[in-house]
């Protein structure tokens, strides 16, 4: 059992989600939803809104009866072990080719914005190099980082928000109508496919405490998630249009290097790219974390920090290897990924929740 002393509060975990989610935001989201929804596609967060609150009260509910074990315990004591730890070893797999795909796309996002004669295996390296010196301090040392990390990142949004404003056109982001509603429940799927890495985090419920408080902080989370959401995606659409935004790699990038404050100040992308760095070395220290814990439980082991290393070698060949470009990576994560991940974010809880109901076990 994890010392009360190496935990991290439900706050914590709560700030470590958004950070998490942040870059694939803006990297992903506008274009994804303008594919999907058109004009319409700002919309359609509001539709992602319940699941992730069902999602959270579920979690919410399991750990109300598991209070001081792992999701994985919770999950081996409700279906029984041999089904809970083929649950398990599916989310270890997927975790991992996610965990591949962050990597991939993060060094192919310098290449493309920043450095366009630079092996993008130089970012991999170097990145996966800082993964190893901070991993074996733990969750509760990335959680620290990450209340430095998340408030640079909100800054450095609200600032790009104010100085998107006179760029944003909202001819570009109207009609609204009726026979938008099916595609904007289509393209919040996609969305929840993200949202959904708050059931990741809460894997190692064993190492946050105060879980009784998941239910109000998830409340709040979800909402600050909506509305940054949402101004993500009016920035996209609404500066550049669905047509043009639809087809570009790096959607929010696209938006961002449209700012000219007066003639003043522009090329802030620079900027947009430091943070998306922040944010990726966050998904990647957190998902890696994340798998060495699975792996814990799933082979019975006393500590995996000898695994470190090992999951790095990994986690660079998969990368590598996973996809020739960054447009394969984005139809592999567009036309498969943000689904799949949508199942077992919210699909798999659902069920476990269902039979621990009918078991008495929740």
């Amino acid at each position: 059992m994890t010392d009360i002393k190496d935990k991290i509060s439900t706050r914590q975990a709560m700030l470590l989600f958004l950070t998490i989610v942040y870059s694939p935001t803006v990297r992903f989201m506008g274009g994804f939803t303008a594919d999907r929804a058109k004009q319409a596609g700002w919309l359609a967060p509001i539709f992602s809104l319940i699941p992730l609150l069902i999602l959270i009260m579920i979690l919410q509910s399991i750990y109300i009866k598991y209070k001081d074990v792992s999701l994985m315990d919770a999950i081996y004591d409700i279906l029984g072990k041999p089904i809970g730890k083929c649950i398990i070893l599916v989310y270890i797999i997927w975790i991992g080719i996610l965990n591949s795909l962050y990597v991939r796309y993060y060094a192919e996002r310098l290449t493309i914005s920043t450095y366009e004669n630079t092996d993008y295996k130089v970012f991999i390296i170097t990145m996966l190099i800082l993964v190893l010196l901070i991993l074996p301090h733990g969750i509760k040392v990335l959680a620290r980082m990450n209340e430095i990390i998340f408030p640079i990142l909100l800054i450095v949004f609200i600032i790009f928000m104010v100085l998107l404003i006179p760029n944003i056109d909202l001819a570009k982001l109207t009609p609204i109508s009726y026979t938008d509603i099916i595609p904007m429940f289509n393209a919040s799927i996609g969305i929840n496919g993200l949202w959904g890495y708050v059931l990741f985090v809460f894997f190692i419920g064993d190492k946050i405490k105060d879980k009784e408080n998941i239910q109000n902080a998830g409340i709040k989370a979800s909402m600050f998630l909506v509305v940054a959401t949402i101004l993500i995606i009016i920035a996209s659409i609404g500066t550049l249009g669905h047509t043009i935004i639809k087809r570009t790699s790096l959607s929010f990038l696209a938006a961002v290097k449209e700012i000219s404050y007066f003639g003043v100040i522009d090329r802030l992308e620079s900027i947009q790219v430091v943070t998306w760095v922040l944010s990726d070395f966050m998904i990647i220290a957190v998902f890696t974390y994340i798998i060495l814990d699975l792996i814990k439980s799933f082979l019975n082991l006393k500590k995996t920090s000898y695994l470190i290393n090992i999951s790095l070698v990994l986690l660079y060949v998969f990368s590598v290897y996973l996809g020739r470009n960054i447009f394969e990576l984005q139809t592999f994560s567009g036309d498969f990924a943000i689904y799949f991940n949508s199942i077992l974010a919210f699909g798999v809880p659902v069920i476990v929740w269902g039979v621990g109901k009918v078991r008495g076990k929740v």
